[in-house]
């Protein structure tokens, strides 16, 4: 498993105006990727912007990932709280980068709850019909490759 690089504090990142990134560009561009730093762009007129390697955004989604996430899942599917709005927002704003099998592990969760009878039922199956889309996605997907 890659092991997770935190994100440079901003207070420590070297600050260049506008006008300085627009006149060294490729040597700004080239100084974040080949010594992994981040700069602050700013300006007094305006907002500061934070330039830094893409990597520092990525998200670990290994199968540890998609096993969080069905734990989570799991978790809130029986509970009476807030829980299982925020498990099940969570799983839509990343459900496009859920693999296959974390897809299908939830839909088999959720269907197998739904049978015993559970607790905000209408939120449960939206994220299942959700899920399910998803899936045919993929398998469009996986299809269209191999033809």
């Amino acid at each position: 498993m890659k092991q997770y690089e935190y994100i440079h504090p901003i207070d420590e990142m070297e600050r260049i105006t506008r006008k300085d990134f627009c006149e060294k560009f490729d040597e700004i561009l080239d100084r974040v990727s080949e010594e992994n730093i981040g700069f602050v762009i700013t300006d007094s007129e305006s907002n500061d912007v934070v330039l830094c390697p893409a990597h520092w955004l990525t998200f670990p989604l290994d199968n540890d990932f998609g096993c969080i996430i069905n734990s989570a899942v799991r978790y809130a599917i029986g509970r009476h709280t807030y829980m299982p709005s925020v498990a099940c927002d969570f799983v839509r704003k990343y459900i496009n980068i859920l693999d296959e099998r974390t897809v299908e592990v939830m839909i088999e969760d959720i269907d197998k709850e739904l049978k015993l009878g559970i607790a905000q039922e209408e939120l449960w199956v939206g994220l299942r019909n959700e899920l399910i889309d998803r899936k045919k996605h993929m398998k469009k997907w996986e299809a269209s490759q191999s033809e």
